[in-house]
């Protein structure tokens, strides 16, 4: 079982009485999650804010940590969640970094896929709102790198939201976006991105393909196997009480050529448009 040292009384005091701790939320190598409620912002001012309150334990996690802060202080979008604040304090004497993100009520897609495969018309509006974000991610020359399951959340009211840009790529600081070590999660990487070539958002479709099929077989079309992967995969063909259309498009999505992917934008329309027919 994981464990850490992060006590609430002694957050609360660390972050000068400004958060109030609710519950963990999750607990893992890196430190842990806690939902809280910011009731001021560090300069003073009134705030009322719920958040999730991520604590890091180690600081060779920095490097990541300022990766997804980088990617996420300027952006605003409703399937992306958004950076609250964060900071630097000591809890109980132990040197802490700190991040304060939107707290996203629901679950996680991959919570969801326990309970088994999703039909069609609750698929098509994961693939809507996951594809805006990387459209959105990409207007900044920003590639996710890790689009999977767990790192989307479903809302009660609907909708979804891509989270954790940990592995995010800024074409800005690299213009040839080139993985050099693949990053990532095994059985979730584009063909370009698992031998650590040049990458685009046309990368976190593939992977954002890999999801919409995994969700609508209730398991990973490739058991994870990365190599299995590495041709590019099909959906059609395979035994789904699915559209015809879907099925094409998320071909297009698997498909190891990556200017045969949609752009995100496109794609994002497109799944609202096949909503609307379902």
């Amino acid at each position: 079982m994981d464990v850490h040292p992060f006590v609430p009384a002694d957050i609360e005091a660390a972050l000068g009485r400004r958060y109030i701790i609710d519950s963990e939320i999750a607990i893992g190598g890196q430190g842990a999650v806690f939902k809280a409620t910011r009731a001021s912002r560090p300069d003073g001012t009134a705030a009322n804010d719920v958040v999730a309150l991520k604590l890091y334990l180690y600081a060779s996690q920095d490097s990541r940590v300022q990766r997804e802060i980088s990617a996420m202080e300027n952006i605003s979008h409703p399937a992306l969640a958004r950076l609250i604040e964060h900071g630097h304090c000591g809890v109980a004497g132990r040197p802490t970094r700190y991040v304060a993100w939107e707290f996203i009520e629901g679950e996680s897609l991959g919570d969801r896929l326990e309970s088994g495969p999703l039909p069609e018309f609750e698929v098509l509006p994961i693939g809507s709102d996951v594809s805006a974000a990387i459209a959105e991610l990409w207007s900044r020359r920003l590639v996710h790198g890790d689009v999977k399951p767990s790192n989307i959340m479903l809302r009660p009211s609907g909708g979804a939201v891509l989270i954790d840009l940990g592995a995010a790529r800024d074409l800005e600081q690299d213009h040839t976006l080139a993985a050099r070590q693949p990053f990532g999660t095994v059985g979730y990487l584009s063909p370009e991105q698992a031998v650590g070539g040049t990458l685009s958002c046309a990368s976190d479709i593939f992977s954002l393909g890999v999801v919409m099929l995994q969700s609508l077989l209730g398991q990973h079309p490739t058991d994870y196997d990365q190599n299995a992967l590495a041709g590019g995969i099909r959906a059609s063909g395979r035994k789904l009480p699915v559209s015809t259309g879907l099925l094409s498009t998320l071909d297009t999505m698997l498909s190891v050529r990556t200017t045969f992917r949609p752009s995100p934008a496109a794609l994002s329309s497109y799944f609202q448009g096949l909503q609307q027919r379902t």
